[in-house]
């Protein structure tokens, strides 16, 4: 045995299964059926780096719809600080230019691309993996309209049994990933 071997850290169990640790809070990757859209919300943000799991159709679709919201919220936002600011004019004024490529709409509809985009990642396969396919099928959206209506299909699906292979949490039959317990 090699000096190597010696030091690695030890990874199963007494029971024989994987015994390593994984946050609390990460813990419990189960879906949330019938989920309202405040807590949709917020397990979207808790859940972020989850890519194992599964997510309910109500987490999705609410996240979805928020997301929607909350998006066309920046843009009209964006639109009247640059309205106002004289960067462009507005649309009942009959100039239909864009304005400048880093205008406040740009830019906030931007950073709230680019902050969800990972979580938006991550809630897309939790709902795959709750359909029973793998995360990946997710990347059929890139296919433009058919692979748009696809991927909406695949997600409006109801959750599948066969799912719960993609769960690492305390309810996974085979539990492979223990918790640690709060502090």
């Amino acid at each position: 045995m090699s000096s190597a071997d010696e030091h690695r850290p030890t990874t199963m169990g007494a029971d024989g299964k994987d015994d390593r640790r994984i946050p609390a809070r990460f813990a419990d990757d189960s879906p949330l059926p019938g989920a309202s859209a405040l807590q949709a919300f917020s397990r979207f943000w808790a859940r972020y780096p989850i890519f194992t799991g599964r997510a309910s159709r109500s987490e999705f679709w609410w996240w979805t719809l928020l997301n929607a919201v909350i998006a066309l919220a920046l843009l009209a936002i964006g639109r009247a600080v640059d309205v106002s600011t004289g960067m462009t004019s507005a649309f009942w004024e009959g100039d239909l230019s864009e304005g400048p490529p880093w205008g406040a709409q740009s830019v906030l509809y931007g950073l709230w691309g680019l902050a969800t985009i990972i979580p938006g990642l991550s809630l897309g396969a939790r709902r795959m993996h709750d359909t029973d396919h793998s995360g990946w099928w997710q990347l059929i959206a890139l296919v433009p309209i058919f692979g748009w209506f696809f991927f909406i299909w695949l997600a409006a699906q109801p959750s599948d049994a066969g799912g719960a292979r993609y769960d690492t949490g305390p309810h996974r039959d085979a539990e492979q990933i223990r918790p640690t317990p709060p502090q």
